[in-house]
Formats: structure tokens, sequence, C-alpha cells
């Protein structure tokens, strides 16, 4: 077992000299971890974290770790968590939460102690367990493949050791270690998979495990290749400016990895209904989904992504006699003889017929149903219909701006004037509208 430990320790330049943070819960799998350690010649720092879920059982666990660490004349840090109140804030639950607090105090620890490494005792039993797990759930590749031994400063040297292994080793140096009866209770799906499941596979099939590691390894390694293959398309075909991003999917939307590109976009972006994810670019140009942080468009042969605005909708009075604004946007306004205006076609000008014009204008932002008849077309039409035939891309209409009169469009801000509201020969008196 040493030797197994050593080596997944060197696979990552990790040596007795370095100094090492190890997280330890007073049970089997990190006491022996410890221990292992120590007859390596390493010297690790200790974490400890009272969830508090058990009572007298739980302060037990933390004076055990204390005692441990004052044997070997290590420094050891413990927390108490209030784990119970954190799930109820944050609609977790138990276990969930618990994982939360232990790994933001370890990265509290990190910020101060600066440590090459932070060791957990996961061990091959836990990622056969992981594995069943992430399959029954339909998981992708990558959740499948089980726990990695190393991400960022998180290192898990016991991943190639089984839990026989490491009771043996317990025992032969008699090591003394603290029990969680809640280990035993098969009520949880993962306790269930270890106590029933996995004892009747391996009468079925005696080299289960074995086999199991190596599964994981194999599609730890497709995993890798799929995730560089992924990364390298996905900065060929995203493109990113100020406020949003556009994937061009025109050419790769029927590629096999075409779903697992999509994952690796938005996953870190907050949590997506994925089947609506999917089946977006099968519905009509203009439809997004959403969720609590960004709004993800059907665009032009695209997916655009726009972050929520938390900002408030603007609705603004214009006056007849207002000459300009300042914000939201900066405007000018004036009221002129037809004979003196040279009409031009800059989207930053809109010429209006100021007699069709009812006073106070309204300047606000768009909503959704909003319709106007854009210049030199017959019929209305909805704004969102009219930027897909523009291909402009649909995350660019959060935030735009319309020019109101008497409840009707008059000009798209920064785009094209309603037909009806044009400069006509009749025309005597324009309002002239100029974006600075």
């Amino acid at each position: 077992m040493l030797d197994t430990l050593q080596a997944a320790l060197a696979k990552y330049d990790i040596d007795s000299r370095d100094k090492l943070l190890l997280a330890i819960s007073g049970g089997l799998d990190s006491v022996v971890l410890l221990q292992a350690l120590l007859d390596l010649g390493f010297q690790p720092e200790l974490a400890h974290c009272n969830f508090g879920l058990r009572g007298e059982e739980s302060e037990a666990d933390a004076d055990f770790c204390q005692r441990l660490a004052r044997q070997h004349g290590l420094t050891i840090h413990i927390k108490k968590c209030e784990t119970e109140t954190y799930a109820q804030e944050k609609g977790l639950s138990i276990q969930m939460a618990a994982r939360d607090l232990r790994y933001a105090y370890f990265e509290e620890l990190d910020l101060l102690g600066n440590y090459r490494a932070i060791l957990t005792a996961h061990h091959g039993d836990d990622q056969l367990e992981t594995m069943i797990f992430k399959l029954a759930r339909g998981s992708a590749l990558e959740a499948v493949a089980g726990i990695r031994e190393k991400r960022q400063k998180y290192i898990r040297p016991m991943l190639g050791i089984l839990r026989n292994e490491i009771e043996a080793f317990a025992q032969e140096r008699n090591l003394a270690w603290r029990e969680d009866a809640s280990n035993a209770e098969t009520k949880y799906l993962r306790n269930a998979y270890r106590h029933r499941l996995i004892p009747l596979w391996e009468e079925i099939q005696p080299d289960l495990k074995s086999k199991m590691l190596l599964s994981s390894r194999l599609l730890r390694e497709q995993s890798d290749a799929l995730d560089e293959l992924l990364e390298e398309k996905l900065s060929e075909a995203l493109i990113q400016e100020e406020g949003w991003e556009r994937l061009n999917y025109s050419s790769i939307v029927d590629k096999a990895w075409f779903g697992q590109l999509l994952y690796k976009w938005l996953s870190p972006k907050g949590k997506w209904d994925w089947p609506a994810v999917h089946h977006l670019w099968q519905s009509r140009k203009g439809r997004y989904t959403e969720n609590e942080d960004y709004r993800l468009y059907h665009g032009e042969v695209c997916y655009e992504l726009r972050k929520q605005s938390s900002s408030p909708s603007v609705s603004l009075e214009l006056l007849e006699g207002d000459s300009e604004i300042e914000k939201p946007i900066r405007m000018d306004m004036q009221i002129l003889p037809r004979e003196k205006v040279k009409l031009d076609g800059l989207r930053e000008h809109h010429f209006l017929d100021y007699k069709a014009l009812e006073f106070p204008l309204t300047l606000r932002t768009w909503r959704d149903g909003d319709r106007f008849q854009p210049l030199g077309m017959s019929g209305t039409k909805k704004l969102s219909d009219y930027w897909i035939d523009q291909k402009m891309p649909m995350a660019e209409k959060d935030g735009q701006l319309v020019l109101e009169s008497a409840g009707e469009i008059v000009a798209l801000i920064g785009h094209r004037i309603d037909h009806r509201f044009r400069v006509q020969n009749s025309t005597k008196t324009i309002y002239f509208v100029r974006l600075k």
C-alpha cells in the first residue's frame, strides 16, 4: 500500500519536504492515510470539520483528531460548522451542505497556509460507489469516470487502493479510529450500494472492484481526450464580447459531441434545464431558455448568451420642448421646418413627421409583445421577429430602447423608424432625433 501511495504522490512531484494539508475526519480512511504519510516521512497539517450532526459523537470525533495530532506533534485546524442552518438557508441536502462547508474551510486555510497540496482519503471503493451512483443518475462521461485523482490543489492519493487493503494496514499497525454509525444506514443511496448492491455483485464477479478501477482509468483517459477536443472546438466557434457570448453551431450541430460542447460552455454558468438547452436549436429563431443568471437565445445559426440584466427598465417622458437628454442614452431632439432638413439614412438619425406625434413621448425599454411597422413595410411585426430578419444578435435586444407616441412605437432607437411616422411629401415639420 505504501508503494502505491508514494507513486501517486510522486506523480505530482509531491515529496516529504512539501507543506501539505490533510483532511481528517477521525474515521478509518483518513487515519490510515495519516499513518501512511508519517511512515513515508511526511508531516502534514491536519484539518477537521465538526459538522455537529451527531451531538456528542461529533464532539468526540473532534477530540479524537485533536489527540491524534498531539500524539504525532502535528498542527491541527478544527472548525465547528452550523451545517443544518446552512443547509436550510441554501436549500441543500445535509450531505451537500457538509461538502460545501468542508471545501470552503479548506480554501480558507489554504489562503493562510499556501499549501503545496490538500490531501483527502478517498479510496478505490469510493471510486466504485461514485461510478455506480453517477451512472444510475444518467450522468455524462466526465462524471461516470469517477473521482479525479487531482483537481487543482486537491489530491486523492488512495484512489488506487481498495478498502480491504486499508483495513489490513490498520490492523497491522494496530490503529484506532472513530466509527460513524450513519455509514451503516442503507437509507442513504450510496450506503445501499456499499452494503447491499456491491457485495451481491461481487458474488457474481469476484474481480469487480479491480475491473471497475481499470474502467475508471480508461474512461478518464477518454474523457480527457474529449475535453481537449471540446476545448479546441469551443475556441474556434465561440465569440466573446463585453456582456455576451455567441456560439456558432452551423458546422458542428450534427456532431456526436455537440451536446458535450454545450455542457462545457454553459455548465460553469449555473444550473440549466439541459433538455431545453439541447432542443433550443430545433425551435424557432428568437426563442430562449434561461437560468437565474443568464439567458440563452436561439439566434441566426448560433446560440447567444447574455447575462441577465439586474438594472430596472427605463421609462422616460419627453416633453415637446425637451431638446436633449444625457441618460439613459445621449440624444438630442429638434423640431425643424421641412425645408431646412436634409434626410439621410444614418441609423443614428431618426426623421419623424411632427404632426403625427402626440406629446409627451415616452422613451422606454422594449417589452415582450411590442410591435411596430418597419419603414418601407406593410403590416406590423414583433420586434423580436424584426431582429431575426435583420440577422441581429438576439442578445443585443436586452435593454433596447423604443420611442413611443400615444401607445404606438414610432422608432426603434438606433435602428429604424415606424413606417406610419415617416416623413412624407405632405410633411411640413420634422421631429429630428439624433443619437450623440
